[in-house]
């Protein structure tokens, strides 16, 4: 399947969801763990950001293969330096990959997370 990948309008999704109290960066990533976008801090080499990311969410994809009717959504990895990487599914193909702060109102996050998913799968589906 061929995704039609609308950067411009990806990017302002992303800048809006890193308004969002707690997130510091993000980026999508394609399952293979090429970048398609990424907003993250110039400090941090994206595309091996973006290779972990995947290869962390693909081997669990991997590890619970043998469970029935199990589908990863998202996956959480927390760091020593007051960080967290949340990994989700965007689209088929697609993570979205968020650096966030330990402490914060994840749930909040989340919600914003989720809604921007949405947003995502709108604009490739155009």
């Amino acid at each position: 399947m061929s995704l039609k990948i609308d950067i411009e309008n990806l990017n302002d999704l992303l800048m809006n969801l890193e308004s969002t109290s707690g997130i510091f960066g993000t980026c999508l990533v394609r399952n293979n763990g090429i970048i398609i976008i990424s907003r993250l801090s110039t400090d941090i080499d994206s595309r091996k950001f973006g290779a972990m990311a995947a290869t962390m969410f693909a081997s669990i994809e991997t590890a619970t293969n043998t469970l029935e009717n199990t589908n990863i959504n998202s996956l959480t990895v927390e760091f020593t330096n007051e960080y967290q990487l949340i990994v989700l599914k965007a689209a088929e193909q697609i993570l979205l990959v968020a650096l966030i702060g330990l402490n914060v109102n994840l749930g909040l996050i989340l919600i914003e997370i989720e809604e921007t998913i949405k947003k995502i799968k709108e604009t490739l589906e155009e």
